[in-house]
């Protein structure tokens, strides 16, 4: 599995674009299969972004430069103002799935999220990266500042990340003074250092990458060209507003200067251009001659005749006062064929950054989270990549119906439904709602199978006698009919429970199912989707008091189902007390069944007992249990009895606006799971793909 780098300005005009491309271009030198991907690129009207081409340049990168950006930033702002930002994150986790496939590395350029989407409330950059699993390399602005001024500066961004849930990799910082360099570097690697913070490398300013030039002017200036096309490619250096009379202007002249000018101002031009015949003077690289006002002709021919058509003379409609603050907000721009700039980025970034330690450290987070995002899109994608059969007895339900088809529409499972085909599928048109060759029927009174799963049940079920016109009459009931259909493999898993309680759901699983190997009680979780991460809930469901050893067994098994989801378990067994400050029967219990879970499965990552703030919250768990490699990191909660489990699940879920996707039942030998009577359509569709998973998961054991 590739792992996720993302740079992140800490301001605008750190010139993280240089540290991007840097990193690009070094681990892909160590051997790395390497990408580049930004996930909003600030071209508009569908332009190419030019870093991405740059790149594929110069870099020879084998991945188009469309495929290396998700959306164009006219689509994002559009997607945030209308709504849609669910949408837009998915177009991201889209486009960097598909770059991941065959990469190592993933180096992800942050978005300027001020500049571009001033309305936003939050860093779009923290979701990316919780998203898609990156840290996050910072990225300062050394220009004018002191070490101290830069220390405190990078501890407060470091913060807001960090107090926001996303995991800091380390620090570059970029454009410091030259002469000052590596006096900067040796006291900011001190000071960071002791803030636990790594410095990756102090890269100086260089001209050719801090400064633009002309070029960059004409497209942000929209200038017309009047002079010296041939040398729109020079870099600018200083900026001079001539603003007074031209014997003054001409001491302040200097070498490779910009001149801003009034247009009528024509002896500014002309000193402008003489200066390229005059070995007194030094010569500008180019004037822009502002409020709409173009040179007589006269004067453009000289101007011409003595700069041999060497100096861009640009002309805008803006006024004087206006252009200079434009020009000084312009950055430069990497375009495809600057090889000089790809070159001083190699050189700069080989000498001054880190790169061995960089390439020889782990880039992903020490703690990852799986966000809600991610997890409903690992849910489909995985349900999607091995098919399972899933029966649904509830066809008399029009949620049921919709459900169907919104699964089929997905591509996620087959379905079976119980009950008359032409009579479902009537109902269906009646929706508006067909059903494809995913979806097949069953009816229990009709179905060829009946006399098969009669006798079946009644061997299953010999030890207590059961007569056999009551298993007939039991075959004929859909629940007893879907689960059969699991136990015998003629389906893969059974979701039911929109209209049935949750006992007459669970009945035929309890009574002919059974519980797998090794355990010896069935119980439940619920996948907690929160806003920023995903929380696995165990038992809020099933078992109303359990003892020391099932409470164990819960735990297990609530850890194998979140690793069978994808996720690492971090399991905190949940009390009153935290560690060893409390005592009384009720923290006792929770004590011995840690214990237990201890010598179940020594490997686990485990804490108890515990409080659900210290489990939860990084900043109490450095208080309470300082050492605990799953205090303030858990992702498994196992709560100590059914009473504070569901209390809990339903006030997080209507308090904290969370997703519940459950409750999901372990322990069983096959997956059968239950609905809430309020089921809505989305949580139908949850619940049949974790239940396909779950099938799949057994499969592969």
């Amino acid at each position: 599995m590739g792992q996720s780098l993302m740079v992140v300005a800490t301001e605008s005009g750190t010139g993280k674009s240089v540290v991007s491309l840097g990193l690009v271009d070094h681990f892909g030198r160590h051997g790395a299969r390497v990408c580049y991907f930004k996930p909003v690129s600030l071209s508009s009207n569908g332009a190419p972004d030019a870093d991405a081409l740059f790149l594929h340049h110069n870099l020879k990168l084998c991945t188009d430069p469309e495929n290396m950006v998700a959306l164009g930033c006219d689509e994002a702002t559009a997607a945030i103002q209308e709504g849609r930002y669910d949408a837009m994150m998915d177009r991201i986790l889209e486009a960097h799935g598909r770059l991941m496939e065959d990469k190592d590395i993933l180096i992800c350029e942050g978005v300027d999220s001020l500049k571009a989407f001033p309305s936003l409330d939050s860093d779009i950059n923290i979701d990316i990266a919780k998203n898609i699993d990156a840290t996050l390399l910072l990225v300062a602005n050394g220009k004018d500042r002191t070490v101290e001024e830069l220390v405190n500066h990078i501890l407060m961004v470091s913060n807001q990340f960090q107090e926001r849930g996303a995991e800091i990799f380390g620090v570059v910082v970029n454009r410091v003074e030259p002469s000052k360099h590596g006096e900067i570097s040796d006291l900011l690697r001190r000071q960071l250092r002791a803030h636990d913070i790594k410095l990756y490398g102090v890269l100086p300013s260089l001209p050719i990458l801090s400064r633009p030039r002309i070029a960059d002017l004409v497209r942000a200036l929209k200038a017309e060209v009047l002079a010296g096309e041939a040398h729109l490619n020079d870099l600018v250096g200083d900026v001079m507003v001539a603003s007074m009379g031209l014997e003054n202007a001409l001491y302040h002249f200097t070498e490779k200067a910009l001149i801003i000018a009034a247009g009528d101002r024509e002896e500014i031009l002309l000193a402008a251009g003489a200066s390229h015949a005059s070995p007194n003077v030094p010569t500008p690289c180019g004037i822009i001659l502002t409020g709409g006002f173009e040179p007589r002709r006269k004067v453009m021919q000289l101007v011409q005749a003595l700069t041999k058509g060497k100096m861009p003379i640009l002309r805008v409609e803006a006024p004087t006062y206006r252009t200079a603050i434009t020009v000084d907000s312009i950055e430069p721009v990497f375009a495809a064929h600057q090889e000089d700039k790809a070159l001083a980025i190699r050189a700069a970034t080989g000498e001054y950054l880190d790169i061995a330690k960089l390439v020889n450290t782990k880039l992903a987070p020490a703690h990852p989270v799986v966000t809600p995002r991610r997890f409903m899109r690992m849910l489909r994608e995985r349900a999607s990549s091995e098919k399972k059969t899933i029966v649904l007895p509830e066809s008399d339900v029009e949620r049921i119906l919709y459900a169907t088809a919104e699964l089929r529409r997905l591509d996620a499972v087959n379905v079976v439904l119980l009950g008359d085909e032409e009579k479902i599928r009537a109902r269906g048109r009646s929706l508006g709602l067909e059903f494809d060759e995913g979806v097949a029927f069953a009816d229990p009174h009709h179905d060829a199978r009946f006399e098969h799963y009669v006798a079946t049940l009644l061997e299953l079920r010999k030890h207590k006698g059961l007569p056999e016109d009551v298993a007939r009459d039991l075959m004929r009931d859909r629940t007893y009919f879907a689960t059969m259909m699991v136990q015998v493999g003629d389906a893969d898993g059974m979701v039911s429970g929109s209209t049935t309680t949750t006992q007459a759901t669970l009945r035929p699983a309890f009574e002919f199912v059974k519980t797998k190997p090794g355990f010896k009680v069935v119980s439940s979780v619920f996948f907690m989707c929160l806003p920023d991460k995903v929380l696995v809930y165990g038992d809020c469901a099933v078992n109303p008091n359990p003892n020391a050893e099932q409470l164990a067994e819960i735990a297990d098994a609530s850890a194998a189902t979140a690793r069978a989801f994808g996720m690492e378990p971090r399991v905190a067994m949940l009390s009153y007390s935290t560690g060893v400050s409390g005592k009384g029967t009720d923290v006792d219990l929770v004590r011995e069944a840690t214990e237990l879970l201890r010598a179940r499965n020594p490997s686990l990552l485990l804490e108890g007992p515990i409080q659900y703030d210290a489990a939860t919250v990084p900043s109490v768990a450095r208080t309470k249990l300082p050492d605990s490699p799953v205090a303030g990191q858990a992702n498994v909660l196992i709560f100590p009895d059914l009473n504070t489990g569901n209390n809990t699940y339903k006030a997080v879920q209507r308090s904290a606006g969370a997703i519940a996707i459950g409750p999901v039942l372990q322990g069983l030998r096959k997956p059968v799971n239950d609905l809430s009577r309020g089921a809505t359509i989305t949580d139908i569709v949850n619940t049949v793909i974790v239940t396909a998973i779950q099938a799949q998961a057994e499969g592969e054991k």
